[in-house]
């Protein structure tokens, strides 16, 4: 039978003649083979052409505008670094040709920007282009409130002795002539001022928008995140800084007696028996300031202070657990808070019923101050008791001026009362005379140091600054916008409030000798974050590297057992796991809306002693991580070491309060 397919056959055929529906041979195998290269090969041209077409954009529009870029960044950055180093070494003049400099490098930096513009199209990638945008526009307002600045500086260079630029005066003029034209000029600075701050805001507006989490933790073997989060950070600082600085600025006048004369309580703690606030209040002085001028108006002993208190105050838990035979809180010990205002809210009224001199407000110095400025003015001459001077003496390994006045004071204990007839059953030797000698004292220190010659007010400046960083000096007013003014500037040594992870560790020698001259600690802080809350864990490693002291002719002893009441204070609502390391006292309580962890220990010469605290805080945490660390007052700049989630952040040294963001 035919079949019936073949007609339809007939119309399926190849172009070349091949029937479909008949069996293949080899030959057309081989021929499918030959017309498939073609197409293979056609593939393989397109996407020749397609890698080409894009390794030339590459090459247009990202290589070579990312070699220009880096090597603009690199360009900015040398001259920051220039800047800084200049600024260090108080030469304004060279400041103000670099930040020049730098802004004639932005522009360029602007227009290689310009090279990466496609970017606005591409997701993801136009974040980073932005970044760019809102980091030079953030620049280009910070070299402008640095150009205001030294503007704002000019007319007081030649005072302050810094280098660089136009002289404003007689080079010869006095400390006080200086500070008097200082203090006189003051309103002249308001508005410069508002304009650093109107730029320093711009800024941080603009660094706002930029997410440090979008970039790597490192680059080349640069920091790339941590410098980002830096950078942002201390421009916030200094914008906060700035607007702090106003309200100060508008009450100097009033501080400075400037209308009419002011009286201050000036405190001198023993930072080498560390107190909450600083140190052992030993001796105090009424100042009086009238147009910037200082003036003595009498000194004298704690202790006869303590004599003419009226009442006696049964003494707190801790001094009668860690403080040994002494029942009554005496004015000596009222420092017992960590917040400057909140020990002085307890000493002035009490103060004040010794039936002493009003005062306007209480300044505290410590001997860290006095150490500083013999630094840069030198020796100086007490008449009837002797020099005195910052150098190292050999007998204590401690400033010669430290170990001549504890000598003086000849403070082998306390001035001590019978309880009942209130009459002294005993009292150091020199008792009675050391009172004579605070005056003399003060007045040689104030004398030098108002007659040091412009070459060093520059170095004077930046010691007082960074001593009042440091929580060496400590102002405390009554007038309450003055107050609030110094505490906005961060200058009364107040605990401060933060929505932050918080850390303030609290060192109280009771009864310890002088130890605090010598011992110095080191705190690990390991950090686990958790979703709702964190676990801490504090270590704080102290050592006493001195042996025992004790001069064999005076029989002064300053270094022995350290007696520490121990606080650290963390946000609000944390919880103790664990402490180890303590003798006795370990607890946590509540205090100025933070949790306290406490505890008491010794700690001998020529040892070490380890305190371990872990806590829960109820912290929600995101990187970068936010810490506020607080240093206590009168304390040594001591490091520490920080780890989040098993990452070792970067060494801080704790010489002031430190307000950290930190990439993990």
């Amino acid at each position: 039978m035919k079949d019936q397919s073949l007609p339809n056959q007939n119309l399926v055929r190849q172009l070349d003649g091949t029937d479909l529906n008949s069996e293949p041979v080899s030959g057309t195998k081989i021929m499918s083979k030959r017309n498939s290269k073609p197409r293979v090969k056609k593939i393989l041209i397109a996407t020749a052409i397609v890698i080409g077409i894009f390794l030339a954009f590459g090459l247009i529009f990202v290589l070579r505008p990312a070699k220009k870029m880096l090597a603009s960044v690199s360009v900015l950055q040398t001259l920051s670094n220039e800047a800084a180093d200049a600024l260090k070494k108080q030469d304004l003049g060279l400041v103000n040709t670099k930040l020049s400099q730098i802004e004639d490098q932005m522009k360029v930096t602007q227009a290689d920007l310009t090279g990466f513009s496609w970017m606005k199209i591409v997701p993801f990638a136009n974040r980073y282009y932005q970044d760019g945008v809102y980091g030079l526009s953030a620049g280009g307002e910070l070299i402008t409130a640095s150009k205001v600045a030294i503007q704002a500086i000019t007319p007081y260079a030649d005072i302050l002795g810094l280098k660089g630029l136009a002289s404003t005066g007689d080079g010869a003029k006095t400390a006080e002539d200086r500070i008097n034209f200082i203090l006189n000029t003051l309103d002249k600075v308001k508005p410069q001022l508002e304009q650093i701050g109107v730029h320093l805001e711009k800024a941080k507006v603009e660094l706002s928008h930029i997410d440090p989490n979008r970039y790597p933790t490192e680059f080349r073997g640069m920091a790339l995140r941590p410098i980002i989060v830096t950078g942002i950070s201390l421009v916030d600082q200094a914008a906060v800084l700035t607007n702090d600085a106003r309200p100060l600025l508008e009450k100097s006048p009033y501080l400075l007696g400037m209308e009419s004369p002011r009286k201050y309580l000036l405190l001198f703690q023993n930072d080498a028996e560390l107190r909450p606030t600083g140190g052992f209040m030993t001796a105090y002085s009424i100042v009086q300031v009238h147009k910037g001028k200082l003036s003595i108006i009498q000194s004298n002993d704690i202790y006869t202070l303590d004599e003419k208190f009226p009442g006696k105050i049964a003494a707190p838990q801790p001094i009668l657990k860690y403080l040994p035979k002494v029942p009554y809180w005496y004015l000596r010990d009222q420092n017992l808070s960590p917040d400057y205002k909140v020990s002085m809210d307890t000493f002035y009224p009490n103060y004040l019923k010794t039936k002493s001199p009003e005062v306007d407000g209480v300044v505290s110095i410590d001997t860290q101050v006095l150490v500083n400025l013999l630094k840069i003015t030198g020796p100086i001459g007490v008449s009837g008791f002797g020099t005195y001077s910052a150098e190292n003496d050999k007998r204590c390994n401690c400033p010669q001026v430290f170990y001549e006045l504890e000598s003086f004071a000849d403070v082998e204990g306390p001035v001590v009362w019978d309880s009942v007839s209130g009459n002294i059953v005993f009292q150091p030797r020199n008792y009675g005379n050391r009172k004579s000698f605070i005056g003399p004292m003060m007045q040689a220190v104030m004398s030098n140091v108002m007659a040091q010659p412009k070459s060093r007010m520059g170095n004077m400046f930046s010691a007082a600054m960074d001593l009042i960083a440091a929580k060496h000096i400590q102002f405390y007013f009554l007038d309450a916008d003055a107050q609030k003014a110094a505490e906005t500037f961060n200058l009364s040594g107040r605990i401060r409030e933060t929505d932050k992870d918080y850390l303030f560790v609290v060192d109280t020698n009771f009864a310890g000798a002088k130890t605090n001259a010598w011992v110095e600690y080191s705190a690990d802080l390991k950090i686990e974050t958790g979703s709702t809350e964190n676990t801490n864990t504090l270590t704080l490693t102290y050592k006493n590297p001195q042996h025992y002291f004790e001069d064999p002719k005076t029989k002064l002893k300053l270094n022995g057992v350290f007696r520490d009441w121990l606080r650290v204070y963390v946000p609000k609502g944390s919880k103790l796991i664990e402490t180890k390391g303590f003798e006795t006292g370990e607890g946590s309580g509540e205090d100025l809306d933070k949790t306290v962890i406490e505890g008491f220990f010794t700690l001998t010469p020529l040892n070490t002693k380890t305190i371990t605290i872990k806590y829960k805080t109820p912290v929600k945490s995101k990187s970068p991580y936010e810490l506020l660390i607080q240093k206590q007052a009168g304390s040594k700049a001591f490091p520490y070491e920080i780890i989040i989630n098993n990452k070792k952040q970067p060494e801080v040294i704790l010489d002031s309060d430190k307000e950290l963001l930190l990439s993990y």
